[in-house]
């Protein structure tokens, strides 16, 4: 598996900025972000809750960002101030989240980067669409005493 590291660096410089701007900016609680990495995307692990957003235009691939529940679960009390929440209201989060962060993406790479609506699902799932040559990168993101992956596979076309 060969890597452009400038293009890797880069691409993850990218995102980091993006997550964190999220959190820093929409939770007033800053996330950590871990050393970026790449997967095989046949061995990659999801946690409880996913939001995947399918990338074209500009570029090709996916993003997605897998989260336990209890990031989803904090979320949805912090902006919706609901205390009991249900799978759905989980996964709609898990769709949220990777949706506002794709699209605050455009602002990088411009009006020619769309972004799909999110898929979301629970727990593992071995049948996604992944794109034909993408390598994915990993971020590990750290919130409120919260573990979360970005899960990044874009290639330009």
């Amino acid at each position: 598996m060969e890597i452009n590291k400038i293009g890797f660096e880069e691409t993850c410089s990218i995102f980091i900025e993006t997550v964190n701007h999220y959190f820093g900016h929409l939770t007033s609680n800053p996330s950590d972000t871990g050393v970026p990495y790449i997967k095989d995307k046949l061995k990659l692990e999801f946690k409880d809750y996913t939001g995947m957003i399918s990338v074209s235009g500009s570029k090709k691939g996916f993003i997605f960002i897998t989260g336990n529940q209890g990031l989803y679960g904090d979320l949805i009390k912090r902006f919706i101030g609901v205390e009991s929440m249900n799978k759905e209201d989980l996964l709609d989060m898990a769709g949220e989240l990777s949706n506002v962060i794709a699209g605050n993406l455009r602002e990088t790479f411009g009006s020619n980067f769309i972004i799909s609506v999110p898929v979301v699902f629970a727990g593992n799932k071995s049948d996604l669409p992944l794109s034909g040559n993408t390598t994915p990168y990993v971020i590990p993101i750290q919130w409120n005493n919260h573990e979360a992956n970005l899960v990044i596979g874009i290639e330009n076309k």
